[in-house]
């Protein structure tokens, strides 16, 4: 065909400049965009999306097991990937936390310090460490433990503010001990006390000496009524149990809130292991136990109200979460539903906390 030696020659130039050329496609292969960064200057709002990290720890899971007890740090190489261009790659420390689960577990909760992170991040800026609840053991019942434990953390947001956000992490170990077996898992990490106080434009209060007369009432009975629907006795305000406290701005010393964290041991996680203390007077955890403060039925309307209008929203919160079964998601919801239908009638509701009120 006439010409035809001509336009495979232009092709071939054509193919040609392409290959050779510094931005082409096929120069590079996609691993290769990936950057690797040791300091990052990011708004990341680690708190603020919904969607899962995906997180990779790489560790000498028997040394952890070995060393949970000592309460000291070991050194974990810690990889996630901001976005499709942007990767942490850090040679971090984490020690195990928890009283019981320290124990129970074999892969216990930690403290993950994140200091060598480098986020330079408004809202980091004072965190040293994050909490990070894991799925304790390798069976599919405590995957969806952490699962419901972490719907909690959720529903306390939908109530009060004042609470500490959580953001969901598919977890990836590698076990350096074990020829690097690879294990994955459910996991989140709770807002560090140092954010929530920022983001609340608070402070951060240690006081141990906490009395009626220094705490916001109305905080009180929401955190307490809260604790009643997820069937929660393992808590104390005044003894600081699973409890910590943040000073609003405009309330001075009269004005502390509480604000609650681990739930693993309520009723709606319903963990095989959970028992209530015999001082409660109850034998399952599913049973409901007000341990708010005692008032008049008047005072404590206005609480059972407010969580009341939140019925629709988190019942929908559940619904909607994908990551846990059909059979314990139905379990939850029928869970809070004996709540609410509670709720519709207040009379009776209060006639129940003033049984147990202390």
């Amino acid at each position: 065909m006439p010409g035809s030696s001509h336009i495979y020659r232009l092709f071939l130039l054509i193919l040609s400049i392409l290959l050779l050329s510094p931005g082409s496609l096929f120069s590079q292969t996609e691993v290769e965009h990936v950057r690797q960064v040791d300091t990052i200057e990011t708004s990341l709002d680690l708190f603020g999306e919904t969607k899962p990290m995906h997180i990779t720890l790489s560790l000498d899971l028997k040394k952890y097991q070995r060393e949970k007890y000592k309460g000291k740090y070991m050194p974990v190489h810690f990889h996630y990937y901001l976005n499709d261009t942007l990767q942490i790659d850090k040679e971090l420390q984490l020690k195990a936390r928890g009283n019981f689960r320290r124990t129970h577990c074999s892969l216990a909760p930690f403290w993950l310090d994140v200091r060598n992170v480098d986020l330079k991040s408004d809202d980091m800026q004072d965190v040293k460490r994050i909490k990070i609840v894991t799925h304790c053991k390798g069976s599919q019942a405590y995957e969806e433990y952490v699962l419901k434990e972490y719907l909690c953390y959720k529903i306390y947001n939908i109530i009060s503010p004042v609470s500490f956000r959580v953001r969901l992490v598919r977890m990836t170990y590698v076990d350096t001990g074990r020829n690097n077996k690879v294990t994955e898992g459910w996991a989140f990490m709770i807002e560090p006390e140092e954010m929530l106080a920022q983001r609340m434009n608070a402070n951060v209060v240690k006081r141990y000496d906490l009395t009626t007369s220094l705490l916001r009432p109305w905080e009180i009975d929401i955190l307490a009524l809260f604790q009643y629907m997820i069937g929660n006795v393992d808590y104390s305000v005044y003894g600081r149990q699973n409890m910590k406290f943040l000073g609003l701005p405009g309330y001075g010393t009269a004005g502390y809130t509480p604000v609650p964290y681990d739930f693993d041991y309520t009723g709606l996680v319903d963990a095989y292991y959970a028992e209530p203390s015999e001082y409660v007077g109850i034998k399952s955890v599913r049973e409901r136990v007000y341990l708010g403060p005692c008032r008049e039925a008047e005072a404590y309307l206005a609480a059972v109200e407010h969580i009341k209008q939140c019925r629709e929203e988190i019942i929908q919160l559940v619904k909607d979460f994908e990551f846990l079964n059909q059979k314990d998601k139905k379990s939850v919801i029928d869970y809070l539903e004996q709540y609410f239908d509670l709720s519709e009638n207040p009379k009776y509701l209060i006639s129940f906390m003033q049984r147990t009120c202390i």
